[in-house]
Formats: structure tokens, sequence, C-alpha cells
């Protein structure tokens, strides 16, 4: 993996975010200003998780269905380690405390967002068949 790939993939989660924030504030709030963000501390997250994480991933688990249903329970796994310090430095790079309280944790990690990891996680091993 060299430097390109990895600001490749830093770039490509934080415009995915980007686009996410933008559509869920759309179609949550009928907020037509389509205004995404997120955050530069999301950077280096998606850098090293969207290229050397998701190898991983892919490398351990060979079954592609179980694979995808997997991809929200790694995600999980660094939402928790990455933002539960982050929480104590009082830093929310994300917070989930929009969703009603049974469909987050802590603010830090989204039941609700299952399907979309998974579907995360089919479009970056996607992408990476067709550029790399």
């Amino acid at each position: 993996m060299d430097f390109s790939q990895l600001l490749f993939w830093g770039m490509f989660g934080m415009i995915v975010e980007v686009f996410f924030t933008a559509i869920r504030d759309l179609v949550k709030d009928n907020n037509f200003n389509l205004i995404g963000h997120t955050s530069l501390f999301m950077f280096p997250v998606y850098a090293f998780g969207l290229s050397y994480g998701f190898d991983f991933i892919y490398y351990i688990l060979e079954i592609d269905v179980v694979r995808y249903l997997s991809y929200p329970l790694w995600i999980w796994l660094v939402e928790i380690a990455i933002g539960i310090p982050a929480l104590y430095a009082g830093i929310k790079i994300w917070d989930y405390n929009y969703l009603p309280e049974r469909l987050h944790w802590k603010g830090i990690i989204s039941f609700a967002h299952y399907p979309l990891w998974v579907g995360l996680g089919i479009l970056v091993e996607m992408t990476k068949q067709i550029l790399f």
C-alpha cells in the first residue's frame, strides 16, 4: 500500500460521509441546502481503515456474505476504540444522539446504520476491484 492509496481512501471516506450527511439532513429535516459535513479527524480513520482494515477483513473472512454482514461489527469496534477516548477528551468526532436512544450507544455507535455499513463495505470492495 503506497501513500497515494492512503490519500485516496482518506478522501473517499470523507466524500462519502459528506454526501451521506447531506442526504440524511434532506430526508430527516427536509433540508434542501444539501450541506454535508465531516471531521478532519476522520481522514486517518478512513485512510487506514478503508485500506488496511478492509484488506485484513477480506483476508480473514473469505465467504462474501459473512464478510459483508460483519462489516458493521468492525466499524462499531473502530467507533468504540476511537469514540470513547475522543469523548473523554471532550471531542465529538461524530454524534449519533440524533437517533432514538434504543438505536445508538452513547452517541458513539449507531445500530440503525447496520445496513449502511454493509453497503459501505460492498462499495469499498467494488471500488478496490475496479481501481486497485
